[in-house]
């Protein structure tokens, strides 16, 4: 498929320009000298986001891949700037997809609050993008939000030519088949329970108890957020 080969591409140009850091992640590396050792992996409690596009083989079906390069940029763009603006870490870019991190390489105690915060941040960024491409003559872009929060494996990966610092753990995989989960259950965002109790908002909300996640045999309980 001639789009899966342009997001390829366009990942493989973002990481030849090097990661994504939040100021406060390049503040430890400087800090640590380009020293591994001082990054080496550790336990952490770590809010983990993923976004995705809604219907994104089909939107870019018609297009021609500069036009689906383009429309990852600025999807891409946008998410970045609401995550640092939220004090996270975007971790990686997976097609259409966005993964981010809150609370690494410390935490600043409402990790949970700026995840959630940054996704209805990212709402109202999508609502004036799309008002832009309305007039335009563009189609609108949608895009799904799940949240978790939990304990994480967090540090580099890597080499002092090329730091890759990361979350890896059953928190970052239930955060991103939460955000699948969405599809399902007719929501554009939706958090685990664990992440709900740590957070506080005013936005209407629906208790989804006992959901299966694939690839794990426990159920899990997750919550639904409307935005307007």
């Amino acid at each position: 498929n001639r789009h899966v080969l342009a997001a390829a591409e366009f990942e493989k140009n973002n990481a030849a320009l090097g990661k994504y850091f939040s100021p406060d992640v390049k503040k430890e590396v400087e800090k640590a000298g380009l020293n591994v050792s001082a990054l080496e992996p550790r336990n952490m409690s770590v809010a983990v986001l993923f976004t995705d596009i809604e219907g994104f083989t089909e939107l870019a079906e018609p297009m021609r891949s500069g036009e689906v390069l383009s429309l990852l940029s600025e999807y891409q763009s946008l998410m970045v700037s609401a995550i640092f603006d939220h004090r996270g870490t975007v971790d990686k870019f997976i097609g259409d997809a966005v993964m981010a991190n809150f609370g690494t390489p410390q935490s600043y105690g409402n990790d949970a609050q700026n995840a959630f915060d940054c996704a209805v941040s990212m709402h109202w960024r999508m609502k004036g993008w799309n008002e832009d491409r309305v007039k335009k003559e563009l189609p609108e872009i949608r895009h799904r939000v799940g949240i978790h929060y939990g304990d994480c494996i967090v540090g580099n990966v890597g080499s002092e030519q090329q730091l890759e610092y990361t979350v890896i753990g059953d928190t970052v995989n239930v955060a991103s088949r939460i955000c699948d989960l969405c599809k399902d259950v007719d929501s554009n965002f939706m958090v685990s329970r664990t992440l709900h109790h740590r957070i506080t908002h005013s936005e209407k909300s629906t208790a989804l108890n006992q959901q299966t996640i694939r690839g794990k045999r426990t159920r899990i309980d997750l919550v639904k957020i409307y935005l307007s």
